[in-house]
């Protein structure tokens, strides 16, 4: 079962780095299909297939809102560092015209 939320976290996050949020609900829908299957296929309880698709639910979810913050942290931060050169005036351009020697 940690294994299964450790995954789903990971994948959830890697949902986030290259997709919009939309992507989260055909995701999750994906992740449960998949859960219900593999309960099938182990013959548990009604109860263990609940608890797993719920943790992979869950996991893809949380994962994905995590990478979204990763992400928006890692974009922050260049983003203050620069702010403080915007502040300054402007460069001014400085032409050299060559004048000939006579």
């Amino acid at each position: 079962m940690i294994l299964l939320a450790v995954v789903s976290l990971a994948v959830g996050s890697l949902l986030a780095q290259r997709f919009k949020i939309i992507v989260l609900a055909p995701a999750t829908f994906v992740v449960v299909i998949i859960a219900v299957a593999v309960g099938a296929a182990q013959t548990s309880g009604l109860w263990s297939t609940i608890l797993t698709m719920a943790t992979a639910s869950v996991g893809i979810q949380t994962g994905y809102f995590l990478g979204m913050l990763i992400q928006h942290g890692r974009g922050a931060l260049p983003a203050r560092k620069s702010s403080g050169f915007s502040d300054a005036r402007p460069a001014q351009s400085h032409s050299i015209t060559r004048t000939p020697i006579s």
